[in-house]
């Protein structure tokens, strides 16, 4: 974009200097109109113009963080806000307390979005086959729907919470659990 605007510009000088010719009288109020006609056009457009169709960017996972089971496991909470707290005999990890997921939703300004979330989703620990699953998916939009407001560049931020069950320790021994959980926009 960058070139091609440096391109046009040497254009607009070229034309702009024979214009403007000596042997020419009389050419210079031409040239004016010409030129602030041509740099109006050039520079009048948005490097990004505003987005009528929703797009979405998952810019940040949903994480639980590092916990033991406890005798009898319980809950790991993580509300849209990034909070996080257990029940049942969980202990959590201070070093890493998890977070809440993060979108982001660029549509233009005034539009309504709904979002829906999952009853349920499945971790896997890695390299087993013990699961845990997660359940009560919330966001920090009431209702799960929104109206955008962000001005330029239009990205309005979307955070998921939500709260995963655990077993005791047979049932989810220690190691790392992985999945996935879709979540839908719907610009109406």
């Amino acid at each position: 974009m960058q070139t091609m605007r440096r391109g046009i510009n040497n254009i607009l000088i070229t034309v702009f200097n024979l214009l403007f010719r000596q042997d020419k009288p009389g050419w210079g109020i031409w040239g004016i109109f010409f030129w602030v006609i041509c740099s109006y056009s050039s520079y009048g457009q948005s490097p990004m113009p505003p987005p009528n169709r929703l797009q979405v960017y998952a810019t940040q996972e949903l994480s639980f963080g590092s916990f033991s089971t406890g005798s009898s496991g319980g809950t790991v909470i993580i509300s849209p806000t990034g909070n996080r707290s257990v029940t049942g005999t969980v202990i959590e990890f201070m070093l890493s307390v998890g977070n809440s997921a993060i979108f982001e939703v660029r549509l233009i300004q005034g539009r309504m979005v709904h979002i829906l979330l999952p009853t349920q989703a499945t971790l896997t620990r890695v390299g087993s086959g013990e699961i845990m699953t997660i359940t009560d998916f919330t966001t920090d939009k009431p209702g799960n729907g929104f109206v955008t407001t962000a001005a330029h560049p239009f990205f309005n931020t979307v955070t998921v919470g939500a709260t995963l069950h655990v077993g005791n320790i047979s049932s989810n021994p220690p190691g790392n659990y992985s999945g996935t959980f879709p979540v839908t926009f719907i610009q109406e």
